[in-house]
């Protein structure tokens, strides 16, 4: 059975996101400025945790990982924009860890958990902002295996690629000081190395989801996204050429909104690095 404090509600609270932290969370993902005082899609990683006055790393001792390199993978992430997300805008959090599946050895001994966790925001007049469910992998040794918006078009039809060409460290440590995120194969090579995943820094997961974003903003405009569900499959690292695509699959009326849904994923040469669903406006709401 896990230890995993299933039911455990962060204390909650409350965050603004500066013009300044914007544009460098933005700049981290490779892209120009976000018109309108937009967040950037990506900000749902670190946002709603840190305005639910909790941290990547006490998520790791709730979870009981050590933050050694290998101790955490990314398996999932569900993230729902209920409304625009904005720069300036003080947003409300509440959440909990909602389950915990634990895997156990041949003598009983816990491996990892499978933990979920969500947060949701909502802004000052207590209308729903924005949804998150996280999936993340905790292990308890700190080795791990290695391992403007365009016409509608039907299904089938490709939404423009997005390449990303020399993903680079630098960014990596911009992102893990945005992020407050304490796990070192990001920016130490020595940590990479003992984690098995051999000598180049590991690129941030939310980064690589960015580029996803990215591609899908830069098809159907800024403020675009409803929602992205996705998996973790591998790994990005300094140096490597990465590209976001996406393949339509339906175009469906909600709430009196056009939308497509569409199959998105993030590729290195024919490795899939993540994969999932987007939900994303034709045409702004009025």
């Amino acid at each position: 059975m896990s230890a995993v404090p299933v039911g455990h509600r962060f204390p909650g609270g409350s965050r603004v996101v500066e013009r300044w932290e914007n544009w460098l969370l933005t700049d981290c993902t490779r892209r120009a400025p976000m018109t309108g005082g937009l967040l950037h899609p990506v900000a749902l990683f670190h946002v709603p945790i840190q305005a639910a006055h909790t941290s990547i790393a006490e998520l790791f001792e709730l979870c009981e990982a050590d933050g050694s390199p290998g101790s955490v993978t990314l398996l999932g992430y569900d993230w729902e924009y209920v409304q625009p997300l904005r720069e300036g805008v003080e947003y409300r959090a509440d959440g909990e860890i909602e389950a915990a599946d634990a895997a156990f050895d041949d003598a009983l001994v816990v491996l990892h958990d499978d933990v979920t966790f969500r947060i949701e925001l909502t802004d000052a007049d207590g209308r729903p902002a924005a949804r998150v469910t996280n999936r993340w992998r905790f292990r308890r040794s700190g080795t791990a295996p290695h391992g403007a918006a365009p016409a509608p078009l039907g299904p089938g039809e490709p939404i423009p690629p997005l390449a990303v060409t020399d993903v680079g460290a630098d960014r990596m440590k911009t992102m893990a000081a945005l992020l407050r995120d304490p796990y070192p194969i990001h920016w130490d090579v020595d940590a990479v190395r003992a984690a098995g995943h051999g000598d180049r820094p590991v690129n941030q997961g939310p980064l690589n989801l960015g580029y996803v974003a990215n591609m899908l903003m830069a098809w159907a405009g800024d403020g675009s996204i409803r929602r992205l569900t996705v998996a973790f499959h591998a790994r990005v690292f300094a140096g490597d050429t990465v590209t976001a695509s996406g393949t339509i699959e339906e175009v469906v009326e909600v709430g009196g909104e056009l939308r497509t849904r569409c199959d998105v994923r993030l590729s290195r040469g024919d490795d899939v690095i993540v994969s999932g669903t987007a939900e994303v406006a034709l045409a702004l709401p009025r």
